[in-house]
């Protein structure tokens, strides 16, 4: 029973950390990874997407503070990706019309 109790409580953790949502809280330029917070869990560094990572390239890292979803193969934190890019109310969106494109 105790073997079964763990499997189910192993996948729920698997389960919960597919897709995370947390704030970036150190970011590694050199290697172009960042630990994210979720809740009080420091992440180890990980990956984040760009839009363009092959013989073209782009550059625009996270910000600390920036909210972030981290999407994790298998449930594995360790092997995630970080996602920027989510509005919150520290960061709010820049524009609020459909015709206009900005960067601030």
């Amino acid at each position: 029973m105790l073997d079964h109790s763990f499997a189910i409580s192993e996948l729920n953790r698997k389960v919960a950390n597919i897709i995370r949502i947390g704030l970036v809280k150190e970011i590694n330029y050199e290697k172009a990874k960042v630990r994210v917070k979720i809740g009080e869990f420091l992440t180890d560094y990980l990956p984040w997407i760009t839009s363009k990572a092959g013989k073209d390239r782009d550059w625009s890292p996270p910000d600390i503070d920036e909210q972030v979803v981290i999407l994790s193969p298998l449930g594995e934190l360790s092997l995630g990706v970080v996602l920027p890019g989510i509005y919150q109310q520290k960061y709010s969106a820049p524009e609020n019309k459909k015709e206009i494109n900005s960067v601030k």
